[in-house]
């Protein structure tokens, strides 16, 4: 049995409305409103382990958390309470054994740099020798199916190629986790489907494992052995985890991924009216005790 990769125990996030409130200037009503105050958590509680060579999905509607938790994970953000820890260490920061795949690969290349030179980047960084880093790329390339475009400069390249890039960058600089947001959101339908078998390709000829962000049903069938599925913010968790029980390649078309796709809507689905169900609960109960307490008061105000 694989042993626990990447350990999320007891994880919750809110920020500090301090820190958003630098976007006003002062006097403005937003500023004086929030400064000071806290913001409801976004992730309250959030457990799971992810073994090593797995293949993770979080599924959830947009602004459940699933990022958060992802960033927090790769260490872009820092965690309110609880722990996150890789091969049992505690995850403080960035580190060189997560490497991170962007929805939007526009802003995460550099465009003055030919395909070649962008994935040599981060070895460049972490001091490897020229010929070495340049073997490294090419084979990446060659990996991702970008072969014969290493001179090519960003500007020439589709959207899908991109997507390439930023993933032969990732897998060259060798890292033992691939955390990918939403890495095909933006792309059409047949270059997506041609991503996402490449990418399942790439796992298994390297047995990284993956931790990647959908709000996609069917991606996250496609693609993932687990997926965890989230419910709505804020006080959001993983509240259901779903192993996918067919083997690669699946065909979207075959009537029992079909089926599985439509049981995993109906989980998701089921998530977020419980979890809405829960927050209108809690919300009419605290109007209720602020009714009553205005009432006690004009009481008290009364007999006084």
């Amino acid at each position: 049995m694989a042993n626990t990769k990447i350990k999320i125990e007891n994880v919750s996030k809110k920020y500090d409305v301090e820190n958003k409130a630098l976007l006003f200037t002062k006097g403005n009503s937003a500023h004086d409103n929030f400064v000071g105050h806290e913001t409801d958590y976004v992730l309250k509680d959030v457990n799971l382990e992810i073994k090593e060579g797995e293949f993770h999905i979080f599924l959830g509607a947009s602004g459940c958390g699933k990022t958060t938790l992802l960033n927090i994970v790769a260490g872009f953000l820092n965690k309110t309470e609880g722990s996150v820890t890789l091969d049992d260490k505690e995850i403080n920061g960035p580190g060189s054994e997560r490497g991170v795949v962007f929805q939007n690969a526009d802003s995460a290349i550099f465009p003055w740099l030919t395909v070649q030179k962008n994935v040599e980047y981060g070895l460049r960084m972490q001091g490897v020798k020229k010929d070495e880093r340049k073997k490294i790329a090419l084979d990446a390339l060659d990996l991702v199916g970008l072969k014969g475009h290493e001179q090519k400069y960003p500007d020439e390249l589709s959207g899908g190629m991109k997507q390439r890039v930023q993933i032969a960058r990732s897998i060259a600089a060798n890292p033992e986790v691939l955390i990918m947001d939403e890495p095909f959101g933006a792309l059409d339908a047949q270059t997506r489907r041609t991503l996402q078998d490449e990418l399942i390709n790439i796992w298994k000829k390297t047995g990284k494992t993956i931790l990647f962000v959908t709000h996609d049903i069917a991606e996250a069938v496609y693609l993932g052995e687990n997926i965890s599925i989230f419910s709505v913010a804020p006080d959001a968790s993983i509240v259901d985890k779903i192993t996918v029980p067919y083997k690669y390649p699946r065909d979207v078309n075959d009537q029992r991924v079909g089926e599985f796709i439509k049981y995993t809507t109906e989980q998701l689905e089921n998530a977020i009216r419980a979890s809405k169900a829960k927050h209108e609960g809690l919300q009419k109960a605290d109007n209720e005790e602020e009714v009553v307490e205005n009432e006690v008061a004009e009481a008290n105000s009364v007999a006084v």
